[in-house]
């Protein structure tokens, strides 16, 4: 028996949502995103891993790659430093809560919420591509929208 979660139980997941909208929200504002540094985000949901999600910035040099698949990294030039990495878990509600504003990332970080590997430096950087990116707004939007359709469903009840 695998502990592996179901496609279905990944989908249902805010990450699986949240992560496709910023790989687009980068395809149409590629300027708004011209850092180096590469993302690994563990997604949990009560405590349980669910899934991973990649995001590496290559600056200008190369398109930003948002994936579930673990993207090769670059080799580094000879005049530059090899991308730096940040891992962060966290869970998939408190995902949510960053990128709507209301958890930020400070306040994750010292209360657990998100924990960081690696490139610090490069995590809290995190932050400002989503106030960049208008990210807090457009979570907004997206709970507003989900919200009217629980609303719809419950109605039809």
């Amino acid at each position: 028996m695998s502990n592996k979660p179901s496609a279905k139980a990944i989908a249902k997941l805010n990450a699986s949502i949240l992560f496709p909208a910023i790989r687009t929200e980068i395809i149409e504002n590629p300027s708004l995103f011209a850092i180096r540094g590469f993302f690994i985000f563990n997604i949990t949901k009560k405590t349980v891993p669910m899934t991973e999600w990649y995001l590496l910035f290559q600056g200008f040099d190369a398109p930003a790659v948002v994936s579930q698949k673990r993207p090769v990294l670059p080799k580094a030039k000879r005049d530059e430093d090899p991308i730096p990495v940040a891992i962060l878990q966290i869970e998939d509600s408190d995902l949510l809560n960053f990128m709507s504003g209301g958890l930020t990332g400070s306040r994750g970080i010292v209360s657990g919420k998100i924990k960081i590997a690696g490139a610090i430096e490069l995590a809290e950087q995190l932050e400002q591509i989503f106030l960049k990116a208008k990210g807090q707004e457009k979570t907004l939007a997206y709970l507003e929208q989900k919200r009217g359709k629980s609303e719809k469903a419950r109605a039809r009840l």
